[in-house]
C-alpha cells in the first residue's frame, strides 16, 4: 500500500503534533526525508516515484508544459490530455506488475488514468478532489478484502493535502498546523482500518509525499517582462522556476545576458543545467531555465502582481531542506524503529518491485541497493 500526502514537508513531523506518524516511526522505518527530483512539483515527482526515473527520462517535465512535437499543451486540468498516454514515458510500477500478472489498483495516482507504460491498474479512478478522504480509504480497504484471485497486490492512494493548505496559508501557519494534524488523524484511521484486514500481517505500507513547501510573499516577486521581450520569447511556468523558448536565437541570448544580472535568480542554458538535476536531456525541456532563490517568485509580467496570493510554494532546488518530503514504511519487509538517512524518491519503484517479487523495468534510474538497509528481507 503506497500512500502519498501531497506537499507534506519532512519537518512538519517536528513542528506539529503527529502522534500517529510518531507511532509509525516506532513500528517501522522513518527516513530523515525523501529527496524529490527537480523540479519539485507534484506531477513530475509522483510520476518519478511511480516509474523510478528522473524527469528527463520519463518526460513529464511539469504540471503544465507545451510539447513541441505533439503541438499540444499538457495541463492537469484537461481530462483528455491527462488520459493521453503519449505524454507519459517510462513504465509505472503498476504497468510492470500488471504485465507480470500482478493485479494493482490506484486511487488518483498521477499517470494511472492513461495507458502509461502499456498497462493501466486493474482498478483506477478518475481524479475528483471533492471525494472525501475517508471514502477513499474505505474503497481501498474494500479492495484489500477482495478474494485473493482478484485482490490487488499493490494499491496506490493519493491525498491533495496538506499541499493545498500550505499554498494558501504558508507552511508555518496555524491553518497548515491544523491540516497536518488532521492528516495525522487520517493516518491513524487508515492504520486502524488496515488492522481489520485478514491480510494485515502480510501488508507493507509506505507513506510518503512528493515534495516539501516553503514560505513565499508578495515582496519577493520578479516579473520577467522587465528583463525579456515576452512578445518574442515564450514563458512556460511561473513561481519558483520558468522555462523560456523562442525561435529567435538573438532574443534568447539577450534574455540570458539580461537575466544573468538579476538578483535572486539563476539562469541556465539547456545544455548547462546542472547534471545532478537530471533535467536537460529531453526535447520538452526548453532553451533556458530560470530558477528563483528559495522563497522568491517568478511572474511572466507585472500587470497583476497583487493577485498572486500564494503564501507557500515548491518547485525550487531539490537540495533545499524545505523541499524534502516524508518517507515512512512498516510491514513484514521493513525494520522496526529504524531511522534512515535521506532516500531518493526514484528508489521507491525498485523497492516495491522487490516486495511484489516482480522484475523491474531495466530502464529505471532507481536502485534497490540504495534502500536495502531499511529492509529485513
Amino acid at each position: 500500500m503506497l500512500i502519498s500526502f501531497d506537499g507534506f514537508r519532512a519537518d512538519y513531523i517536528d513542528w506539529y503534533n503527529t502522534p500517529n506518524f510518531d507511532q509509525l516511526k516506532l513500528d517501522g522505518v522513518k527516513s530523515e526525508g525523501l529527496k524529490p527530483v527537480f523540479p519539485t512539483k507534484t506531477f513530475p515527482n509522483h510520476y518519478s516515484i511511480a516509474t523510478g526515473m528522473y524527469i528527463e527520462n520519463h518526460g513529464l517535465i511539469g504540471n503544465n508544459f507545451f510539447d513541441q512535437k505533439l503541438g499540444e499543451l499538457y495541463t492537469l486540468k484537461d481530462r483528455d490530455i491527462v488520459e493521453d498516454e503519449r505524454f507519459y514515458g517510462g513504465e509505472p510500477i503498476w504497468a510492470t506488475a500488471e504485465k507480470q500478472g500482478v493485479k494493482t489498483a490506484s486511487y488518483f495516482w498521477v499517470g494511472s488514468e492513461a495507458n502509461a507504460g502499456g498497462a493501466q491498474p486493474s482498478i483506477w479512478k478518475k481524479y475528483n478532489e471533492k471525494r472525501p478522504f475517508e471514502a477513499r480509504v474505505d474503497s481501498v480497504i474494500k479492495w484489500f478484502k477482495m478474494p485473493s484471485p482478484i485482490r490487488p497486490k499493490l494499491v496506490l492512494l493519493y491525498f491533495h493535502e496538506p499541499d493545498k493548505t500550505g499554498h494558501h496559508y504558508g507552511p508555518k501557519s496555524g491553518k497548515t498546523r491544523n491540516m497536518v494534524e488532521k492528516i495525522d488523524d487520517l493516518l491513524g484511521s487508515i492504520i486502524k482500518k488496515t488492522k481489520s484486514l485478514d491480510i494485515y500481517n502480510q501488508l507493507n505500507i509506505i507513506i510518503l509525499s512528493d515534495h516539501g513547501m516553503t514560505e513565499t510573499n508578495k515582496k519577493k516577486m520578479i516579473p520577467l517582462n522587465k528583463y525579456i521581450n515576452t512578445k518574442k520569447i515564450k514563458v512556460e511556468g511561473s513561481g519558483p522556476y520558468a522555462l523560456l523558448y523562442s525561435n529567435d536565437e538573438n532574443e534568447l541570448n539577450k534574455a540570458f545576458d539580461n537575466l544573468k544580472e538579476v538578483k535572486h535568480i539563476n539562469i541556465y542554458k539547456k545544455n548547462e543545467i546542472p547534471k545532478d538535476w537530471h533535467f536537460n536531456d529531453h526535447y520538452r525541456i526548453k532553451d533556458l531555465l530560470v530558477l528563483a532563490d528559495e522563497g522568491w517568485t517568478l511572474l511572466e509580467n507585472d500587470h497583476n502582481v497583487s493577485a498572486y496570493f500564494s503564501k507557500g510554494n515548491h518547485g525550487y532546488d531539490n537540495k533545499l531542506k524545505s523541499m524534502n518530503a516524508i518517507f515512512f514504511a512498516k510491514g513484514p519487509y521493513f525494520k522496526k524503529n529504524y531511522n534512515a538517512p535521506i532516500i531518493n524518491n526514484i528508489d521507491i519503484y525498485p523497492l516495491i518491485a522487490h516486495i511484489l517479487n516482480i522484475i523491474p523495468n531495466n530502464k529505471i534510474d532507481g536502485k534497490l541497493e540504495n534502500v536495502q538497509h531499511i529492509l529485513v528481507k
